[in-house]
């Protein structure tokens, strides 16, 4: 039985492989917007209390003033900053009055939230996935949440997810799920169009800068940032309901939060296709929900890469 509110149609999945980068209007029931955003709110109350969240915007003011003891489990936060300082690269500050919002984010909630493991496994995105991905079989790889509250000066720097990620192979899609309305000017995403179809693998940067991962190994990014006119970018103004979905090598990134009193909520998971094989990255960041490791080559399997979606079930 589907959980959305219409078929994803061909033209969709032909917009997704040949574009990177596909807009679901209208897609999720309100049902289903609802228990996300009470999800992804019971997250950012208890972001705390998670190893893997931050608040971004506490790095750039640490940055900026010259403050090495911010702390944090997933990232070896101490090597970033200086590694930041070293590049001598800017943060990627929007210009604004008011700094009082904060940049958050978090990963693997499904894994401590019981309503947003719900949602990730057995809601909508499974489904979404199948149709972009035209697999056997549907895994479950990961989630986030991007926070950006009114006022965020901090932009999202243009990156490609691919290298963030212990995986590689082609059937892989990431679900952007706003559970605010989000425009360009409170940080809507955007897309450098057709960017999946480069075969080159980016270092992954540290998102409120240019500056590399320590240790990422990769072709350097082009500052996109620093000359937009150059390369083809999309974005789209979204509305409660409807999915962003694009393939895990898609470049992309955000403006800060200009709005005065407009959060821009979001969450982002991911699903993989039968092609997709686990691959060491020493550099990508500590998934710490994990219970177990897999050795490259293998597919994705156990309970941290659960199958959600299977051909034969759903015919």
């Amino acid at each position: 039985m589907t959980q959305l509110t219409r078929s994803i149609t061909k033209d969709e999945v032909a917009i997704y492989h040949r574009a990177g980068v596909v807009l679901l209007r209208d897609i999720l029931p309100q049902k289903a917007i609802n228990a996300l955003r009470r999800s992804i709110d019971e997250a950012i109350r208890s972001i705390s209390e998670s190893p893997s969240g931050y608040d971004l915007s506490s790095l750039t003011r640490a940055v900026e003033a010259g403050d090495w003891t911010v702390t944090g489990d997933q990232h070896k936060i101490a090597g970033m900053l200086e590694l930041l300082k070293a590049s001598g690269k800017p943060l990627l500050l929007d210009e604004t009055e008011n700094t009082s919002g904060r940049f958050l984010v978090d990963t693997g909630i499904a894994a401590r939230l019981k309503e947003f493991r719900q949602f990730s496994l057995r809601g909508p995105g499974p489904e979404v996935a199948a149709a972009l991905l035209n697999s056997n079989n549907i895994n479950f790889h990961g989630d986030q949440i991007f926070i950006k509250e009114a006022n965020t000066r901090e932009r999202t720097a243009f990156h490609q997810d691919a290298t963030y990620l212990e995986i590689e192979g082609d059937q892989c899609c990431v679900l952007w799920i706003p559970v605010d309305p989000a425009t360009f000017e409170n940080g809507t995403m955007l897309y450098v169009r057709g960017s999946h179809r480069d075969t080159k693998l980016y270092q992954p940067n540290v998102l409120v800068a240019q500056t590399p991962l320590p240790g990422a190994r990769g072709d350097l990014l082009p500052d996109i940032e620093g000359h937009m006119d150059d390369f083809d970018i999309v974005y789209f103004d979204v509305e409660p309901g409807d999915i962003l979905a694009h393939h895990y090598r898609t470049i992309h990134g955000a403006g800060g939060n200009h709005s005065r009193y407009q959060v821009r909520r979001a969450a982002s998971l991911r699903y993989c296709g039968d092609d997709v094989r686990f691959q060491t990255r020493p550099w990508a960041p500590r998934e710490l929900h994990h219970t177990r490791r897999l050795n490259d080559g293998d597919p994705l399997h156990g309970p941290d890469f659960p199958v959600v979606w299977r051909r034969d079930l759903a015919a």
